[in-house]
């Protein structure tokens, strides 16, 4: 990933003007597939490539992974499965008829009837970063549709990303696949209720930017206080799963083991070899903030908790692409009593929110039949 911003737009305008001008000439194979993701294999791009093994669509398809770490991942995989790097990738890109993303893209025009698809990782809630602006000046030439989830969020994926309607396809997020599957058998200990904890980005190290301050890992805790919170947890039977952003800075966080409450670096995280979503669908409640992955949460209509510590610094920051207030159906939490509400509440089966959330579930969310990887290749013209 390119963080400067000068350079990158200096290589856009200059070198990648000219790999546009070649990709218009190359002939494009339309037994390959692309998926690229400069922020690892995870996200849309890795489950729409596990639907694209478990249905054999590698028995017709050349199937390209250009990720980082590809050398790990490049070992015993299945027939007509490649992984390169990032920067093969460009070269895959020309001879691809189809080409997924789900973070970034290559600014590469796309070549007449070769399909480029940018599912993205979330439905807008939060505003649009100032890179996301200025990045998105051509995004009719990038891509040959940006995903919407819903009609209602046509116009709005339209403005982040620059582009006219006919480049909006309706369709979910193929990683809330999964969560239409049976649960898998994860051992996640004795608890009466297990709650996942997903907080949005706030500062990062790699990217060099920050969404607000925040001194410690989670709202209304210090990290002294880590301990005492556990103890309340284990006095509830409560098991929380903190899974934290995969950008966010935790160097100076000592990610310590609790009984009850599990804090998982990215890295930590895939260390247990769970699947994120496989991992929600288990769940009996989540705690976020403004990340996006409550829209998906709605699928399984339960409880959500709305941690509320800094909306007034994020608003003023960042920003939201819709009414934080209406699009939130749940306890929206204020304090560390809040917070703690929350968990008995949940503890309890107390949930009055039912109806709020299939509102906005229908609002957000225009499939909910499970089907979302299988719709993403019939917009690429990808069949058996």
């Amino acid at each position: 990933m390119i963080k400067n911003v000068f350079f990158k737009n200096l290589l856009i305008n200059s070198v990648f003007k000219g790999i546009s001008v070649v990709n218009q000439v190359i002939p494009k194979d339309d037994n390959q597939i692309l998926l690229y993701s400069d922020l690892g294999f995870r996200d849309n791009v890795r489950y729409l490539y596990d639907f694209l093994i478990e249905q054999g669509y590698n028995q017709k398809y050349k199937i390209v992974c250009a990720v980082k770490d590809y050398e790990k991942l490049d070992k015993d995989v299945p027939e007509n499965v490649n992984f390169v790097s990032p920067v093969k990738g460009v070269l895959k890109y020309l001879t691809s008829n189809h080409v997924f993303y789900c973070f970034g893209r290559l600014p590469i025009n796309t070549a007449r009837n070769q399909r480029v698809i940018q599912m993205w990782h979330g439905t807008s809630f939060k505003g649009f970063a100032q890179n996301m602006k200025k990045s998105a000046a051509h995004a009719d030439k990038f891509y040959t549709y940006v995903y919407a989830s819903s009609e209602y969020f046509r116009p709005i994926v339209e403005k982040k990303f620059n582009c006219s309607p006919d480049h909006v396809a309706i369709c979910g997020h193929p990683r809330t696949d999964v969560m239409y599957h049976t649960n898998p058998d994860y051992d996640l200990g004795d608890f009466k209720k297990v709650i996942m904890w997903m907080p949005t980005f706030r500062q990062s190290k790699t990217l060099g930017m920050t969404d607000v301050a925040q001194a410690s890992i989670l709202p209304f805790l210090e990290d002294s206080e880590l301990g005492e919170f556990d103890d309340f947890l284990r006095s509830q039977n409560v098991e929380i799963i903190v899974k934290l952003h995969p950008m966010q800075d935790v160097t100076a966080v000592n990610l310590t083991n609790f009984t009850n409450l599990k804090l998982l670096s990215n890295t930590k995280f895939d260390e247990t070899g769970w699947d994120l979503y496989k991992l929600l669908s288990c769940s009996d409640a989540l705690i976020t903030d403004y990340s996006s992955v409550f829209y998906d949460y709605l699928l399984l209509n339960r409880p959500i908790g709305f941690t509320e510590d800094d909306v007034e610094e994020y608003s003023q920051k960042r920003g939201f692409a819709v009414d934080p207030e209406k699009f939130r159906p749940g306890t929206h939490m204020k304090s560390l009593d809040d917070l703690k509400q929350f968990i008995m509440d949940t503890a309890q089966n107390q949930d009055q929110f039912i109806e709020q959330r299939k509102e906005i579930n229908e609002l957000a969310n225009q499939f909910q039949d499970g089907k979302n990887c299988l719709r993403s290749l019939t917009l690429s013209n990808i069949g058996k």
